[in-house]
């Protein structure tokens, strides 16, 4: 499986974010709220999450020291892993692809990617196999909450194989018992 590292530089080259050459990289920015983990937010009235954030939230970056930038919606998402769509749902900002990554097929649990707050490759579908690096999805505007910035959710996690792709939404994540959330800076 590919560092979380390696996914963030991933994301730079997809988009050409660092515009000072190949030598150069981007700097990663992050607020405590979007830290695995965290219960803080990072928008709006930063006071506190109903319960703990079960990804990262990737969206600020830092081309050279004076320079910061903020996503919008034409930041590219990539495939961190080779894997297979098994749902793409609804959430409260756009959509979300759930991915089952490619080498947890042959156990009992399900090693699953969830890219959210995207809109995805239009011709994109469940059950389709995507290859890492290949863009599956752009980062949605989020007119729909004006105080939240465009940004990548990424979370990672475990989950039974008994559980149907179909459920794999947002609905199950925040209320099933058995998902052992895995931190994706641990990767």
């Amino acid at each position: 499986m590919k560092r979380f590292s390696d996914y963030l530089e991933t994301i730079s080259q997809v988009n050409n974010l660092s515009g000072l050459g190949d030598d150069q990289k981007v700097q990663w920015l992050f607020c405590c709220g979007m830290l695995f983990s965290s219960m803080d937010k990072w928008w709006g009235d930063f006071k506190y999450r109903h319960s703990a954030h079960e990804g990262i939230d990737i969206t600020y970056y830092r081309t050279h020291p004076e320079k910061m930038h903020c996503f919008d919606d034409s930041i590219k998402v990539p495939a961190m892993e080779d894997g297979a769509i098994l749902n793409i749902c609804d959430d409260f900002l756009g959509q979300t692809l759930v991915v089952e990554y490619e080498n947890s097929i042959s156990s009992s649990k399900r090693i699953l990617f969830v890219y959210a707050h995207i809109i995805p490759e239009k011709d994109l579908k469940i059950g389709h196999i995507i290859q890492n690096k290949q863009v599956i999805a752009r980062v949605c505007d989020t007119y729909k909450n004006p105080l939240l910035p465009p940004h990548l959710h990424f979370s990672c996690f475990e989950i039974s194989k008994k559980v149907l792709p179909k459920h794999l939404n947002w609905s199950l994540f925040s209320t099933y018992t058995d998902i052992n959330w895995i931190h994706p800076v641990f990767l």
